[in-house]
């Protein structure tokens, strides 16, 4: 997104996607599915908790610009409107949100990657925190306890407070890169070409 698909950076970035991607059999329709997650969760999580909703336009830009992604990954039958991929976005879940195994262990070490971000002793509020956030087929999916009604109270709400403290602050002067941002997961910086599991060259 900060770079464009044509930079050095972008093409780098969707070389790698596709060299760890083509080594499994992945099925198109799970392809599309996991890529509809990254147009619409973030829309939908900026309707819950940011302190203004995206315009028509940026919902749009978002929906093309990872359309455009999807394409240079090479799936196929992309749907070519917004309301398309949502619909099968939804219809996808409906049909397919089951728990099994596999689905906890990629779901448990998920969740890990982020309780790591903090202290440890907050770890059982963490875990708390993010099961709060999730809807009750997910938590099923995913073989998660269910949160306790005041959790599913208090964090949600404490989020949509942050977001519109969010809006009395000054506008941004310059852009806040994510590319330029520090990472826990790599604290020293990374390199394109080896992000990811080993072995994928």
């Amino acid at each position: 997104m900060e770079w464009g698909y044509d930079s050095d950076r972008g093409k780098r970035a969707l070389k790698r996607l596709n060299q760890q991607h083509g080594r499994f059999a992945i099925a198109n329709e799970d392809f599309l599915y996991v890529l509809s997650t990254f147009i619409y969760e973030p829309i939908r999580w900026n309707e819950r908790f940011g302190w203004r909703h995206m315009c028509e336009g940026e919902r749009l830009a978002h929906f093309y610009f990872w359309r455009e992604v999807g394409s240079r990954m090479n799936i196929k039958d992309l749907p070519a409107d917004y309301a398309t991929f949502e619909k099968f976005n939804r219809d996808y879940e409906n049909n397919h949100y089951r728990f099994t195994e596999t689905n906890r262990r990629v779901g448990t070490a998920t969740r890990e990657l982020f309780v790591g971000w903090f202290p440890r002793i907050l770890s059982p509020l963490v875990r708390g925190a993010i099961c709060s956030l999730l809807d009750d087929a997910l938590i099923e999916a995913f073989g998660f306890p269910r949160p306790s009604r005041l959790m599913r109270r208090v964090v949600p709400a404490g989020l949509r407070l942050r977001g519109a403290c969010a809006g009395f602050l000054p506008p941004r002067r310059r852009p806040r890169l994510r590319t330029a941002m520090g990472h826990p997961s790599y604290p020293e910086g990374y390199v394109i070409e080896q992000l990811g599991p080993p072995g994928v060259d």
